[in-house]
């Protein structure tokens, strides 16, 4: 099975795979389903992991520069927090733009290049970061009636 992401920019670009596909199978089933990604449920769980994180990470003696001297080197520093977690873990589990940007978990700025990480990247991101925090014996709160949780759920079926 092949997903696309389909929007009216690039429409046109899948006719012909579209033209391809049903040349070589005469039917195809198409099914769609918007890229919404959803309220916060997943973006505020993942704050609630990156608070988790931190205090693991500072708990350990993890800290973070204040500043750097001229030749690059840091110096003085300060304890790791939630929002450096969010920043490392979200480039490293969520991914970057064609730009090297991160993707963001709840913002759209086309001006700048940003785009908002879709439902599956949202969900992709979590379980990662769930596997790296198992790894660590970082106990994690997940929610029963969470959207994350839905995602799992309907994986499985």
């Amino acid at each position: 099975m092949k997903d696309f992401q389909v929007t009216r920019h690039n429409l046109n670009d899948f006719y012909q795979t579209f033209e391809e596909e049903l040349a070589a199978n005469q039917i195809m089933i198409v099914t769609a389903q918007s890229a919404n990604t959803g309220k916060w449920g997943m973006a505020r769980l993942w704050r609630k992991w990156m608070a988790t994180t931190a205090k693991y990470m500072a708990d350990n003696g993890v800290t973070m520069p204040l500043m750097f001297d001229i030749d690059g080197k840091p110096y003085g520093s300060r304890p790791f927090n939630p929002e450096d977690a969010h920043e490392l873990f979200t480039r490293q589990h969520l991914g970057v733009n064609a730009n090297g940007e991160r993707l963001s978990w709840g913002r759209d700025n086309p001006e700048n290049g940003d785009r908002k990480a879709t439902k599956g990247e949202r969900f992709h991101a979590l379980r990662k970061h769930e596997m790296w925090a198992s790894e660590k014996g970082i106990t994690l709160f997940v929610p029963r009636n969470s959207e994350y949780i839905d995602l799992q759920e309907q994986e499985v079926q």
